[in-house]
């Protein structure tokens, strides 16, 4: 598991309108460390939400800055694509103006 990566999500229960889409934000050194039994990561939903917080990651739709949660490794299931560098340097951008940093 990378940062950038696009993974579908498990839940242990489905809510309704909500994205099983996660893209990994978290630092590659917390994503290597088998020991730590979540990670970092926002959501992907399919509409775009607005605004300087919604990143476009290719064909999976729109990576929002707003809903990023700690999901566990093991519910994980599926890589399906990563992030370019050019969209994970305008997620990098989102992060930023989320948390004044």
């Amino acid at each position: 598991m990378r940062r950038g990566d696009v993974y579908r999500y498990q839940p242990v229960v489905q809510r309704e309108a909500q994205s099983n889409l996660r893209l990994i934000v978290s630092d590659d050194a917390i994503n290597a460390n088998d020991q730590l039994p979540t990670v970092f990561a926002m959501h992907v939903v399919a509409d775009d939400p607005g605004g300087l917080l919604a990143v476009r990651i290719d064909e999976f739709g729109w990576a929002f800055a707003l809903e990023i949660d700690r999901p566990l490794r093991r519910r994980l299931v599926d890589k399906l694509g990563e992030a370019t560098a050019e969209e994970m340097e305008a997620v990098d951008n989102a992060l930023r103006a989320t948390f004044n940093l």
